[in-house]
């Protein structure tokens, strides 16, 4: 019998072992394997598998003197072929195996490209500079009017009044959760500012008293619930690149991205088309606060100031109003653009030096030194500039054309869709989204939400 160098070497060791698979082997058998073995592997292992073999044996002598003779029978009968078998394996040119032996090679790592910020910190999720500090500042006045103005929709008009607007008990509930979720963001942000306080229940800590439009349905209260948290949302994408913080950034965002779903479900609340756009508009805080302060009547003493411009007010006089179209809620709906490249849009901006905020702590203020010259849309990705005629005879009161222009080029999206920013401006400076506070030094006024589709 013949056995392959993988076969010896395992039988071999399996012997060592006490193995019961290999004890089932008759003596003959175990002969072979041991000349065998001699040859493949060396002495060390035969002379194991030998003296294993002998253990075995001794444990089943007491077998019967008719087994032994048929044993000694079979034995003889084939002597000879266990012979040349040995002979065979002995005088076999066959290659001897390779036996792999473990090595010690360096410890398995994380697959990791080089590169990236903040691996080797420990996170301490507080903010590190005036810049982070005022930011959130400006989110936690953010978090609080939202808080507010959702408790205050449920509470101005009755169950059977949503229900007329298309909004049933699943919906209010919906609306009654995402107040709490405010709760969580207003907690969140105080905890990174380092403030102490109760921010859950009807008086959470420094919450303001707020001018709130004259809502005379559900729709109104809808579409300015729509308004606040899209430039809230903008805002915030807007600095959440530059804080040095980032390990408090990285929980801002994730806050923010919940902004941005509730201000998703006010359009489809509005039975608009939900998500118009391919990217997030973002904005800087000044233009946030801007359009933020107005609506803050009074604060708490404790309440730390806002270190953040505030532009003249620009109005739109002739933007679309989302309720006259009368459209029911609905989760989507294929609802053409409101408003068209070629149309023409009228503006009315205030002077700088009028009061705006809480107690009418804040002034408004511009740093342009030139004339009011462009309109500047800020949508997606880009801001374009179209050209600004100022009506005679008037110094704040002009209009200009509604552009067409596409974010990629030609052939891909709209780049003015959704609820786009204006703003009045001297120069036409080139910026994107993440340099976009360049413009600044160059408003006039605004800026101001625009509706499209």
């Amino acid at each position: 019998m013949r056995f392959s160098p993988t076969f010896q070497v395992l039988a071999a060791a399996l012997l060592v072992e006490g193995s019961p698979v290999v004890q089932e082997l008759d003596r003959r058998q175990v002969t072979s394997l041991v000349n065998a073995a001699t040859s493949a592997i060396g002495s060390v292992i035969a002379s194991a598998v030998t003296t294993q073999f002998t253990s075995i044996t001794a444990t089943s002598s007491a077998t019967s003197d008719s087994s032994s003779a048929t044993s000694s029978a079979a034995t003889s009968a084939t002597s000879s072929a266990v012979s040349s078998s040995s002979a065979a394996a002995t005088s076999s040119q066959s290659p001897s195996p390779t036996i792999v032996t473990p090595t010690s090679g360096p410890k398995p790592t994380l697959i990791k490209p080089s590169g990236g910020i903040g691996f080797n910190e420990t996170p301490t999720y507080l903010v590190k500079s005036d810049f982070d500090y005022q930011s959130l500042n400006l989110g936690l006045h953010q978090e609080l009017i939202e808080l507010d103005l959702f408790h205050h929709g449920l509470a101005t008009f009755s169950s059977a009044q949503f229900q007329e607007a298309g909004l049933g008990p699943e919906e209010q509930y919906l609306l009654q959760f995402m107040a709490e979720q405010e709760e969580g963001h207003a907690q969140l942000v105080a905890n990174m500012m380092g403030f102490e306080g109760n921010w859950t229940g009807p008086e959470p800590s420094y919450q303001c008293q707020y001018n709130y439009p004259n809502f005379t349905s559900v729709r109104d209260f809808i579409e300015f619930s729509r308004q606040i948290t899209r430039f809230g949302e903008s805002g915030t994408i807007g600095f959440l690149g530059h804080m040095d913080a980032q390990d408090s950034a990285s929980l801002i965002n994730d806050a923010i991205q919940t902004e941005g779903r509730q201000q998703m479900i006010f359009r489809q609340f509005s039975g608009l088309f939900p998500m118009p756009f391919w990217f997030t508009t973002s904005i800087t805080q000044s233009m946030q606060w801007t359009l933020l302060a107005p609506y803050i009547a009074s604060c708490p003493a404790s309440s730390p100031g806002v270190a953040w411009t505030a532009f003249p007010t620009l109005e739109i006089d002739n933007n679309p109003y989302w309720p006259d179209l009368n459209n029911q809620a609905a989760i989507s709906k294929n609802e053409s653009t409101v408003t068209y490249p070629g149309r023409q849009v009228n503006f009315t901006w205030h002077a700088a030096g009028e009061k705006t905020g809480w107690n009418a702590s804040y002034e408004t203020v511009t740093y342009a030194t030139g004339e009011p010259k462009y309109v500047a849309w800020i949508s997606q990705l880009n801001t374009t500039y179209t050209p600004l005629t100022v009506n005679n005879g008037s110094n704040n009161t002009g209009y200009t054309i509604q552009p067409f222009e596409s974010v990629y080029g030609a052939g891909t999206t709209p780049l003015l869709n959704g609820t786009v920013y204006c703003l009045i401006t001297d120069e036409a400076i080139p910026v994107t989204p993440y340099n976009l506070s360049l413009i600044e030094g160059h408003v006039l006024a605004g800026p101001a939400l625009y509706n499209i589709g």
